[in-house]
Protein backbone atom coordinates (compact mmCIF):
# COMPACT_ATOMS: atom_id res chain seq x y z
CA UNK A 1 0.00 0.00 0.00
CA UNK A 2 1.29 3.44 -0.96
CA UNK A 3 0.95 5.61 2.16
CA UNK A 4 1.26 8.78 0.12
CA UNK A 5 -1.93 7.83 -1.75
CA UNK A 6 -3.62 7.14 1.60
CA UNK A 7 -2.69 10.63 2.82
CA UNK A 8 -3.84 12.17 -0.45
CA UNK A 9 -7.20 10.36 -0.35
CA UNK A 10 -7.77 11.36 3.29
CA UNK A 11 -7.27 15.02 2.36
CA UNK A 12 -9.92 14.66 -0.34
CA UNK A 13 -12.48 12.88 1.88
CA UNK A 14 -11.49 14.13 5.33
CA UNK A 15 -15.01 15.19 6.32
CA UNK A 16 -16.85 11.94 5.58
CA UNK A 17 -13.86 9.85 6.68
CA UNK A 18 -13.63 11.65 10.01
CA UNK A 19 -17.33 11.12 10.61
CA UNK A 20 -16.96 7.42 9.81
CA UNK A 21 -14.01 7.16 12.21
CA UNK A 22 -16.08 8.73 15.00
CA UNK A 23 -18.86 6.20 14.40
CA UNK A 24 -16.23 3.47 14.23
CA UNK A 25 -14.83 4.48 17.63
CA UNK A 26 -18.35 4.47 19.05
CA UNK A 27 -18.96 0.91 17.81
CA UNK A 28 -15.59 -0.15 19.24
CA UNK A 29 -16.43 1.35 22.63
CA UNK A 30 -19.80 -0.44 22.61
CA UNK A 31 -18.13 -3.81 21.94
CA UNK A 32 -15.58 -3.26 24.71
CA UNK A 33 -18.31 -2.17 27.12
CA UNK A 34 -20.41 -5.26 26.33
CA UNK A 35 -17.50 -7.65 26.96
CA UNK A 36 -16.41 -5.87 30.13
CA UNK A 37 -20.00 -5.89 31.37
CA UNK A 38 -20.24 -9.63 30.70
CA UNK A 39 -16.99 -10.35 32.54
CA UNK A 40 -18.02 -8.21 35.50
CA UNK A 41 -21.46 -9.86 35.67
CA UNK A 42 -19.85 -13.31 35.64
CA UNK A 43 -17.41 -12.35 38.40
CA UNK A 44 -20.18 -10.86 40.57
CA UNK A 45 -22.31 -13.97 40.04
CA UNK A 46 -19.37 -16.19 41.00
CA UNK A 47 -18.77 -14.10 44.13
CA UNK A 48 -22.43 -14.41 45.14
CA UNK A 49 -22.68 -18.15 44.49
CA UNK A 50 -19.34 -19.01 46.10
CA UNK A 51 -20.32 -17.13 49.25
CA UNK A 52 -23.81 -18.65 49.37
CA UNK A 53 -24.91 -21.17 51.98
CA UNK A 54 -28.02 -23.33 51.67
CA UNK A 55 -30.20 -23.07 54.77
CA UNK A 56 -33.55 -24.42 55.92
CA UNK A 57 -35.96 -21.57 56.60
CA UNK A 58 -38.86 -23.83 57.57
CA UNK A 59 -37.69 -24.94 60.99
CA UNK A 60 -36.74 -22.53 63.78
CA UNK A 61 -36.16 -18.83 63.22
CA UNK A 62 -32.39 -18.36 62.91
CA UNK A 63 -32.39 -14.84 61.47
CA UNK A 64 -29.94 -13.57 64.09
CA UNK A 65 -27.57 -16.48 63.43
CA UNK A 66 -27.37 -15.83 59.68
CA UNK A 67 -27.36 -12.03 59.90
CA UNK A 68 -25.04 -10.55 57.25
CA UNK A 69 -24.49 -13.88 55.47
CA UNK A 70 -25.32 -14.90 51.91
CA UNK A 71 -27.97 -17.63 51.92
CA UNK A 72 -29.70 -19.88 49.40
CA UNK A 73 -33.30 -20.71 50.28
CA UNK A 74 -36.09 -22.77 48.71
CA UNK A 75 -39.72 -22.79 49.70
CA UNK A 76 -43.32 -21.72 49.08
CA UNK A 77 -44.34 -18.07 49.16
CA UNK A 78 -46.34 -16.81 52.08
CA UNK A 79 -48.38 -13.65 51.52
CA UNK A 80 -49.33 -12.19 54.90
CA UNK A 81 -51.70 -9.53 53.51
CA UNK A 82 -53.53 -9.75 50.18
CA UNK A 83 -53.39 -6.98 47.56
CA UNK A 84 -56.73 -5.44 46.73
CA UNK A 85 -58.40 -2.99 44.35
CA UNK A 86 -61.67 -2.19 46.13
CA UNK A 87 -63.18 -0.19 43.25
CA UNK A 88 -63.04 -3.29 41.01
CA UNK A 89 -63.74 -5.88 43.70
CA UNK A 90 -60.30 -7.44 43.12
CA UNK A 91 -58.33 -9.17 45.88
CA UNK A 92 -55.41 -11.56 45.28
CA UNK A 93 -53.05 -13.45 47.53
CA UNK A 94 -49.92 -12.75 45.48
CA UNK A 95 -46.67 -10.78 45.43
CA UNK A 96 -47.72 -8.43 42.60
CA UNK A 97 -50.94 -7.06 41.18
CA UNK A 98 -50.59 -5.27 37.85
CA UNK A 99 -53.24 -2.90 36.51
CA UNK A 100 -53.12 -2.14 32.79
CA UNK A 101 -55.10 0.90 31.66
CA UNK A 102 -55.98 1.59 28.01
CA UNK A 103 -57.93 4.44 26.42
CA UNK A 104 -60.17 4.31 23.36
CA UNK A 105 -58.75 6.86 20.89
CA UNK A 106 -58.45 7.98 17.29
CA UNK A 107 -55.48 6.44 15.45
CA UNK A 108 -54.00 7.99 12.31
CA UNK A 109 -52.64 5.74 9.57
CA UNK A 110 -50.84 6.80 6.39
CA UNK A 111 -50.26 5.03 3.10
CA UNK A 112 -48.00 6.10 0.25
CA UNK A 113 -49.51 6.34 -3.22
CA UNK A 114 -47.36 6.02 -6.31
CA UNK A 115 -47.70 9.15 -8.41
CA UNK A 116 -45.14 9.52 -11.18
CA UNK A 117 -46.21 13.11 -11.91
CA UNK A 118 -45.42 14.37 -8.41
CA UNK A 119 -42.10 14.93 -6.75
CA UNK A 120 -41.04 12.47 -4.02
CA UNK A 121 -42.13 13.45 -0.51
CA UNK A 122 -45.09 15.61 -1.54
CA UNK A 123 -48.16 15.48 0.69
CA UNK A 124 -50.31 14.62 -2.32
CA UNK A 125 -48.60 11.23 -2.45
CA UNK A 126 -49.89 10.27 1.02
CA UNK A 127 -53.39 9.26 1.98
CA UNK A 128 -54.60 9.50 5.58
CA UNK A 129 -57.26 7.40 7.22
CA UNK A 130 -58.46 7.17 10.80
CA UNK A 131 -59.84 4.43 13.00
CA UNK A 132 -60.55 3.91 16.70
CA UNK A 133 -58.57 1.53 18.90
CA UNK A 134 -57.29 0.96 22.44
CA UNK A 135 -53.88 2.32 23.41
CA UNK A 136 -51.82 2.26 26.63
CA UNK A 137 -50.78 5.88 26.09
CA UNK A 138 -52.38 9.12 24.92
CA UNK A 139 -52.23 9.65 21.17
CA UNK A 140 -51.56 13.33 20.40
CA UNK A 141 -54.34 14.25 17.96
CA UNK A 142 -52.90 17.77 17.50
CA UNK A 143 -50.31 16.19 15.20
CA UNK A 144 -52.93 14.61 12.92
CA UNK A 145 -53.10 15.76 9.32
CA UNK A 146 -56.90 16.05 9.56
CA UNK A 147 -57.63 17.25 13.10
CA UNK A 148 -61.29 18.15 12.69
CA UNK A 149 -63.49 15.40 14.11
CA UNK A 150 -60.50 13.40 15.40
CA UNK A 151 -59.80 14.91 18.84
CA UNK A 152 -58.38 12.70 21.61
CA UNK A 153 -58.18 13.46 25.35
CA UNK A 154 -54.90 15.07 26.36
CA UNK A 155 -54.27 12.90 29.44
CA UNK A 156 -55.09 9.55 31.03
CA UNK A 157 -57.32 9.99 34.11
CA UNK A 158 -56.14 6.62 35.46
CA UNK A 159 -52.61 5.27 35.10
CA UNK A 160 -51.24 1.76 34.78
CA UNK A 161 -49.47 0.62 37.92
CA UNK A 162 -48.14 -2.42 39.74
CA UNK A 163 -48.82 -3.06 43.43
CA UNK A 164 -46.33 -5.11 45.44
CA UNK A 165 -47.34 -6.92 48.62
CA UNK A 166 -45.88 -5.43 51.78
CA UNK A 167 -45.08 -8.64 53.70
CA UNK A 168 -43.91 -11.68 51.75
CA UNK A 169 -42.06 -14.59 53.31
CA UNK A 170 -40.32 -17.82 52.44
CA UNK A 171 -40.32 -19.73 55.70
CA UNK A 172 -39.36 -17.32 58.47
CA UNK A 173 -37.43 -15.02 56.12
CA UNK A 174 -38.99 -11.88 54.69
CA UNK A 175 -38.25 -10.88 51.08
CA UNK A 176 -36.95 -7.37 50.44
CA UNK A 177 -38.52 -5.02 47.90
CA UNK A 178 -35.75 -5.48 45.29
CA UNK A 179 -36.10 -9.25 45.61
CA UNK A 180 -39.89 -9.13 45.21
CA UNK A 181 -39.51 -7.03 42.04
CA UNK A 182 -37.94 -10.08 40.35
CA UNK A 183 -41.27 -11.95 40.51
CA UNK A 184 -42.59 -11.72 36.94
CA UNK A 185 -44.61 -14.88 36.27
CA UNK A 186 -47.88 -13.09 35.54
CA UNK A 187 -51.30 -14.70 35.31
CA UNK A 188 -54.30 -12.84 33.92
CA UNK A 189 -57.36 -12.29 36.12
CA UNK A 190 -60.67 -13.16 34.44
CA UNK A 191 -63.09 -12.20 37.17
CA UNK A 192 -66.88 -12.52 37.01
CA UNK A 193 -67.44 -10.54 40.21
CA UNK A 194 -68.98 -7.23 39.17
CA UNK A 195 -67.81 -4.05 40.93
CA UNK A 196 -70.21 -2.11 43.13
CA UNK A 197 -69.61 1.18 41.30
CA UNK A 198 -72.24 1.75 38.60
CA UNK A 199 -69.86 3.66 36.33
CA UNK A 200 -67.60 0.59 35.97
CA UNK A 201 -68.78 -2.19 33.67
CA UNK A 202 -67.39 -5.73 33.49
CA UNK A 203 -67.25 -7.68 30.24
CA UNK A 204 -65.01 -10.65 29.29
CA UNK A 205 -62.58 -9.95 32.15
CA UNK A 206 -62.15 -6.25 31.27
CA UNK A 207 -63.40 -3.35 33.36
CA UNK A 208 -64.77 -0.40 31.35
CA UNK A 209 -65.16 3.22 32.42
CA UNK A 210 -67.83 4.51 30.06
CA UNK A 211 -71.47 4.47 29.13
CA UNK A 212 -71.35 0.92 27.74
CA UNK A 213 -69.08 -2.10 27.81
CA UNK A 214 -69.96 -2.98 24.20
CA UNK A 215 -70.30 0.35 22.40
CA UNK A 216 -67.24 2.46 23.13
CA UNK A 217 -66.69 6.19 22.76
CA UNK A 218 -63.50 8.23 22.50
CA UNK A 219 -62.04 8.65 25.99
CA UNK A 220 -63.46 5.42 27.43
CA UNK A 221 -61.07 3.41 29.60
CA UNK A 222 -60.45 -0.34 29.60
CA UNK A 223 -58.68 -1.94 32.57
CA UNK A 224 -57.31 -5.44 32.90
CA UNK A 225 -55.60 -7.04 35.91
CA UNK A 226 -52.93 -9.71 36.26
CA UNK A 227 -50.98 -11.03 39.22
CA UNK A 228 -47.60 -12.70 39.83
CA UNK A 229 -46.14 -14.78 42.65
CA UNK A 230 -49.08 -16.79 43.89
CA UNK A 231 -49.39 -18.01 47.44
CA UNK A 232 -47.70 -21.42 47.94
CA UNK A 233 -45.71 -21.24 44.67
CA UNK A 234 -42.21 -22.67 45.16
CA UNK A 235 -39.35 -20.18 44.67
CA UNK A 236 -35.57 -20.28 44.96
CA UNK A 237 -33.77 -17.16 46.21
CA UNK A 238 -30.18 -16.12 46.88
CA UNK A 239 -29.27 -12.96 48.76
CA UNK A 240 -27.92 -11.55 52.01
CA UNK A 241 -29.85 -11.46 55.28
CA UNK A 242 -30.25 -8.01 56.82
CA UNK A 243 -32.48 -7.67 59.89
CA UNK A 244 -34.43 -10.80 59.07
CA UNK A 245 -35.03 -9.77 55.45
CA UNK A 246 -33.46 -11.17 52.28
CA UNK A 247 -31.82 -8.25 50.45
CA UNK A 248 -29.57 -7.90 47.36
CA UNK A 249 -25.87 -8.47 47.96
CA UNK A 250 -23.37 -5.64 47.34
CA UNK A 251 -20.21 -7.17 45.77
CA UNK A 252 -17.04 -6.58 47.75
CA UNK A 253 -14.75 -6.67 44.71
CA UNK A 254 -17.01 -4.34 42.71
CA UNK A 255 -18.15 -1.59 45.11
CA UNK A 256 -19.58 0.58 42.30
CA UNK A 257 -21.71 -2.24 40.84
CA UNK A 258 -25.41 -2.57 41.58
CA UNK A 259 -26.38 -5.02 44.34
CA UNK A 260 -27.41 -8.44 43.08
CA UNK A 261 -29.96 -11.03 44.20
CA UNK A 262 -31.40 -14.10 42.51
CA UNK A 263 -35.01 -15.26 42.49
CA UNK A 264 -36.53 -17.94 40.27
CA UNK A 265 -39.74 -19.87 40.31
CA UNK A 266 -39.09 -23.53 41.08
CA UNK A 267 -36.66 -25.51 43.19
CA UNK A 268 -33.00 -25.17 42.19
CA UNK A 269 -29.67 -25.92 43.81
CA UNK A 270 -26.93 -23.30 43.95
CA UNK A 271 -25.21 -24.80 40.93
CA UNK A 272 -28.45 -25.02 38.93
CA UNK A 273 -29.45 -21.41 39.57
CA UNK A 274 -25.88 -20.32 38.76
CA UNK A 275 -26.03 -22.12 35.40
CA UNK A 276 -29.44 -20.62 34.59
CA UNK A 277 -28.32 -17.07 35.39
CA UNK A 278 -25.12 -17.51 33.39
CA UNK A 279 -27.05 -18.86 30.41
CA UNK A 280 -29.38 -15.86 30.44
CA UNK A 281 -26.40 -13.51 30.75
CA UNK A 282 -24.68 -15.16 27.78
CA UNK A 283 -27.87 -14.82 25.71
CA UNK A 284 -27.91 -11.06 26.32
CA UNK A 285 -24.18 -10.88 25.58
CA UNK A 286 -24.60 -12.47 22.15
CA UNK A 287 -27.35 -9.96 21.37
CA UNK A 288 -24.91 -7.15 22.22
CA UNK A 289 -22.20 -8.77 20.10
CA UNK A 290 -24.47 -9.08 17.09
CA UNK A 291 -25.57 -5.46 17.53
CA UNK A 292 -21.90 -4.43 17.71
CA UNK A 293 -21.14 -6.33 14.51
CA UNK A 294 -24.03 -4.57 12.76
CA UNK A 295 -22.69 -1.21 13.95
CA UNK A 296 -19.18 -1.97 12.68
CA UNK A 297 -20.52 -3.17 9.32
CA UNK A 298 -22.84 -0.16 8.91
CA UNK A 299 -19.99 2.23 9.79
CA UNK A 300 -17.63 0.55 7.33
CA UNK A 301 -20.26 0.87 4.60
CA UNK A 302 -20.23 4.65 5.07
CA UNK A 303 -16.56 4.81 4.06
CA UNK A 304 -15.68 5.97 0.56
CA UNK A 305 -15.26 2.97 -1.83
CA UNK A 306 -11.73 4.12 -2.68
CA UNK A 307 -10.63 3.08 0.82
CA UNK A 308 -11.46 -0.52 -0.07
CA UNK A 309 -9.47 -0.20 -3.28
CA UNK A 310 -6.48 1.11 -1.33
CA UNK A 311 -6.81 -1.73 1.18
CA UNK A 312 -6.88 -4.36 -1.57
CA UNK A 313 -3.50 -3.06 -2.80
CA UNK A 314 -1.81 -4.62 0.25
CA UNK A 315 0.71 -7.26 -0.81
CA UNK A 316 -0.46 -9.93 1.64
CA UNK A 317 -4.00 -10.05 0.22
CA UNK A 318 -4.73 -12.81 -2.26
CA UNK A 319 -6.53 -12.36 -5.55
CA UNK A 320 -9.56 -14.26 -4.16
CA UNK A 321 -10.55 -11.33 -1.98
CA UNK A 322 -10.06 -8.85 -4.83
CA UNK A 323 -12.62 -10.78 -6.87
CA UNK A 324 -15.27 -10.45 -4.12
CA UNK A 325 -17.93 -7.76 -3.96
CA UNK A 326 -17.51 -4.66 -1.79
CA UNK A 327 -20.25 -5.80 0.61
CA UNK A 328 -18.58 -9.20 1.14
CA UNK A 329 -15.16 -7.61 1.72
CA UNK A 330 -16.59 -5.25 4.33
CA UNK A 331 -18.47 -8.12 6.01
CA UNK A 332 -15.28 -10.21 6.26
CA UNK A 333 -13.32 -7.30 7.71
CA UNK A 334 -16.17 -6.42 10.12
CA UNK A 335 -16.34 -9.97 11.48
CA UNK A 336 -12.56 -10.07 12.00
CA UNK A 337 -12.50 -6.67 13.69
CA UNK A 338 -15.47 -7.51 15.95
CA UNK A 339 -13.84 -10.75 17.11
CA UNK A 340 -10.54 -8.93 17.63
CA UNK A 341 -12.14 -6.32 19.91
CA UNK A 342 -14.06 -9.05 21.76
CA UNK A 343 -10.84 -10.92 22.49
CA UNK A 344 -9.05 -7.99 24.17
CA UNK A 345 -10.87 -8.04 27.57
CA UNK A 346 -10.86 -11.83 27.64
CA UNK A 347 -7.09 -11.99 27.13
CA UNK A 348 -6.79 -10.50 30.63
CA UNK A 349 -9.66 -12.38 32.30
CA UNK A 350 -9.38 -15.79 30.57
CA UNK A 351 -6.27 -15.83 28.31
CA UNK A 352 -7.08 -19.21 26.74
CA UNK A 353 -10.58 -18.15 25.69
CA UNK A 354 -9.21 -14.80 24.54
CA UNK A 355 -6.62 -16.54 22.34
CA UNK A 356 -9.35 -18.71 20.83
CA UNK A 357 -11.44 -15.65 19.93
CA UNK A 358 -8.32 -13.92 18.59
CA UNK A 359 -7.63 -16.96 16.42
CA UNK A 360 -11.20 -16.77 15.13
CA UNK A 361 -10.59 -13.13 14.20
CA UNK A 362 -7.50 -14.11 12.20
CA UNK A 363 -9.12 -16.99 10.28
CA UNK A 364 -11.09 -14.88 7.73
CA UNK A 365 -8.00 -12.79 6.97
CA UNK A 366 -5.78 -15.87 6.69
CA UNK A 367 -8.28 -17.44 4.30
CA UNK A 368 -7.86 -14.51 1.92
CA UNK A 369 -4.12 -14.06 2.45
CA UNK A 370 -1.34 -14.98 0.03
CA UNK A 371 0.00 -17.48 2.58
CA UNK A 372 -2.89 -19.91 2.12
CA UNK A 373 -3.36 -19.14 -1.57
CA UNK A 374 0.23 -20.18 -2.30
CA UNK A 375 -0.33 -23.49 -0.55
CA UNK A 376 -3.47 -24.08 -2.59
CA UNK A 377 -1.60 -23.30 -5.81
CA UNK A 378 1.23 -25.69 -4.85
CA UNK A 379 -1.29 -28.41 -4.02
CA UNK A 380 -2.97 -27.94 -7.38
CA UNK A 381 0.40 -28.18 -9.18
CA UNK A 382 1.25 -31.38 -7.34
CA UNK A 383 -2.09 -32.83 -8.34
CA UNK A 384 -1.51 -31.97 -11.98
CA UNK A 385 1.99 -33.54 -11.81
CA UNK A 386 0.65 -36.81 -10.39
CA UNK A 387 -2.04 -36.93 -13.10
CA UNK A 388 0.68 -36.48 -15.75
CA UNK A 389 2.76 -39.32 -14.26
CA UNK A 390 -0.21 -41.66 -14.36
CA UNK A 391 -0.76 -40.93 -18.02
Amino acid sequence: MDWSSVSHHFKQTWCTTSLSLVLFLGATYFLLWAERHTIQSNLILEELINGGESIDVHTENDAARYEGRIVHIIGPLRILEPISEPDYNIQVQAVKLRKRVQMYQWIEETTDQENFLSEPGEESQKSYWYHKDWRDYTVDSSLFYIRSGHQNPTFMPIFSETHIAENVKIGWLYLGLDVKRKVNDYYEIWSDSRPERSDIKLHSGFYYHGASALQHEIGDLRIHFSYAGREDDIYTAVGIIERGTLQPYSPVNFPTADPISLLRKGSYSLKQIHDLEKRDSNTHTWKYRFLGLVQVFATAMTLHPDWIILFLECKWISSKLRRCTRVWIILVLSVSYTLFIMSLPWLIHKPLFGLMVLGGAALPLLHYSRLLSRREEEAEREGYARWGDVR
